[in-house]
């Protein structure tokens, strides 16, 4: 049986660049889970990853790049926002639009939420349909 995940930036971004964290993280993805995001993902991880390296200078360019290629081989299905807009709308007083997407594409695929965003796992009036895999807060 497949079920569907919903990865997050701050999933990806941990994942992509290695870290012990994204480690983690990554073992709690099943071989067959089904690895879903809304497609602004990409921008969110690549600024992400622009900004590690280039402005607070923690990762190389070398891990950088390497980040950048593992983004761009990942196998994961996406979802253009336009049909999320609606779903994240009722999120508009208790998320960020961009996390917002991500859970309301949880709800449409009834699946799970893999996330390094401890604010967003706490965040007040989440609806409980909405279940998340994540580590515990370091």
């Amino acid at each position: 049986m497949t079920s569907a995940v919903v990865v997050d930036a701050s999933a990806g971004v941990e994942i992509l660049t290695g870290t012990e964290r994204g480690r983690r993280l990554a073992e709690l993805i099943d071989p067959h889970m089904e690895l879903w995001v809304p497609e602004h993902f990409y921008a969110e991880v690549f600024g992400a990853i622009r900004h590690l390296h280039v402005v607070g200078r923690h990762i190389d360019r070398h891990r950088a790049e390497l980040a950048i290629e593992r983004l761009l081989r990942w196998h994961i299905r996406q979802v253009g926002l336009a049909s999320l807009i609606t779903g994240a709308w009722v999120y508009r007083f208790n998320l960020t639009g961009a996390d917002a997407l991500y859970v309301a594409l949880t709800q449409r695929l009834k699946g799970q939420l893999l996330t390094d965003d401890h604010r967003l796992i706490n965040s007040p009036h989440m609806p409980r349909e909405v279940r998340f895999l994540h580590l515990d807060k370091d």
